[in-house]
């Protein structure tokens, strides 16, 4: 596995001269729930770019993540760390033309947080247009989405969720505190249409106003089950994308 983290300069030369794209996760630094810990959306994420990393070999060279992401909508509750839109922005952005700089003009960003997702869209759209570097964007709760809707047991979910969590328990077990797990809040009121998991109306809401907890679902549902089948599509998928990426001319 080329993780460019853990190499000297001359090795990291011939590593991403070989590289055809470069992996780079990014997550946040966010409250989730009473029973996962803050880090859960980056290292989630850096785990499915690790498993990524060590598939494509020499194809690929893993990039330092980034643990922070937009997260303002998270900052009712203690311990959320945010970046603006523009830092994120221009922290996709440098960190693209640094690795063109290098050669390496495929980015595929592994995203553990959803508030990251307009973000790196934008991103992309900048690097493609200014600077010819291609970007693309895998986040597991999209790329498994249709198995999720069929496993989840609560109306509302998509944070610290029975769905997450069993990610969680897959993943990275350390992350959840098992015995902190309880019932869930009752779902505070929301506009028509505006409700996750997938709301037709697109209205900004802090979690505060979602949640008592932070927490959405019923994390006593979750399993080390549900987990494997989650990861398991998502990363067949992930992979297949990935490999055809890195061949693409």
């Amino acid at each position: 596995m080329n993780e460019l983290a853990a190499m000297v300069a001359d090795e990291a030369a011939l590593a991403l001269r070989t590289a055809r794209l470069a992996l780079l996760p990014i997550g946040a630094t966010e409250q989730h729930g009473r029973h996962l810990t803050l880090e859960t959306d980056f290292a989630i994420a850096a785990a499915f770019a690790r498993r990524l990393a060590a598939d494509l070999g020499s194809d690929a060279v893993l990039c330092p993540g980034v643990p922070y992401g937009l997260s303002e909508h998270h900052l009712g509750f203690p311990g959320t760390m945010t970046l603006r839109p523009e830092t994120l922005l221009a922290l996709l952005r440098d960190l693209a033309e640094s690795l063109a700089e290098a050669g390496v003009r495929k980015v595929l960003v592994v995203n553990g947080h959803g508030g990251n997702v307009d973000a790196v869209r934008l991103a992309a759209r900048v690097l493609r247009r200014d600077h010819q570097v291609t970007m693309a964007h895998v986040m597991w709760a999209g790329l498994a989405g249709d198995v999720i809707a069929e496993l989840m047991g609560s109306e509302r979910y998509g944070h610290a969720c029975e769905g997450e969590t069993s990610v969680a328990m897959v993943l990275a077990p350390h992350l959840v505190r098992a015995d902190r797990i309880g019932p869930p809040a009752d779902p505070l009121p929301v506009l028509p249409h505006a409700a996750p998991p997938a709301p037709r109306v697109d209205l900004a809401l802090a979690y505060h106003r979602l949640s008592a907890t932070g927490a959405l679902g019923d994390a006593r549902l979750a399993t080390p089950e549900m987990g494997h089948k989650i990861v398991d599509t998502a990363y067949g998928r992930a992979l297949e994308f990935a490999r055809a990426f890195a061949e693409e001319e």
